[in-house]
């Protein structure tokens, strides 16, 4: 119904993390973007057996990298129509107010937690780049477990080394997470 009224009207479709969703299920959005027409359901009652769609309707799609679990790859008539942007991670500040705000601390706790996870992203020791997401969870992890963001607190020191460990390496290798952990324990160091 969305879809239709999107169509219809011209309004911009906000598509969430399609990849989530089979590429079968995707097919009806071939003849929208190339041919500017929508196919519609038999006997719905109208005249035509499709819409023609409005010339300002756009459509905005979102996803995840391929391999990110419970995505399916896209299909390649479907991004043939797309142009296809790579976003890139936060800036540092803005890391910083993300984590502030999520989890209710301090900007000056956050700075200590961004600039952790962000080093350990720009080492390249990792399988999977550590998000944002990391720096949340090691904050709102620390505020529960009445640690500190300081790097005499084993507290932090554990959280940052558990969450940033399963994070980076989707694997699961032991060998890896130890190294990662260990690498964590250096960057707590410099940065705290």
């Amino acid at each position: 119904n969305r879809l239709t009224v999107a169509c219809k009207y011209g309004f911009t479709l906000i598509y969430d993390e399609f990849t989530r969703s089979r590429p079968e299920a995707n097919n009806i959005l071939l003849s929208i973007l190339q041919e500017k027409i929508m196919g519609l359901p038999v006997g719905r009652g109208g005249d035509e057996p499709y819409l023609r769609v409005d010339p300002e309707f756009t459509a905005i799609f979102t996803s995840n990298p391929e391999e990110y679990a419970g995505v399916h790859r896209s299909q390649d008539a479907l991004r043939d129509r797309m142009i296809t942007l790579d976003v890139d991670h936060y800036d540092e500040e803005t890391e910083i107010a993300i984590t502030a705000a999520k989890a209710k601390i301090s900007k000056d706790k956050a700075g200590r937690i961004v600039r952790i996870v962000r080093a350990l992203r720009e080492s390249g020791k990792c399988e999977f780049s550590p998000t944002v997401r990391g720096c949340i969870m090691i904050a709102k992890s620390v505020e529960v477990l009445n640690g500190t963001a300081k790097a005499n607190n084993q507290i932090f020191i554990e959280v940052c080394q558990d969450i940033l460990a399963s994070e980076t390496s989707r694997v699961g290798s032991k060998t890896n997470q130890a190294k990662v952990k260990k690498y964590v324990s250096d960057l707590i160091s410099q940065h705290c």
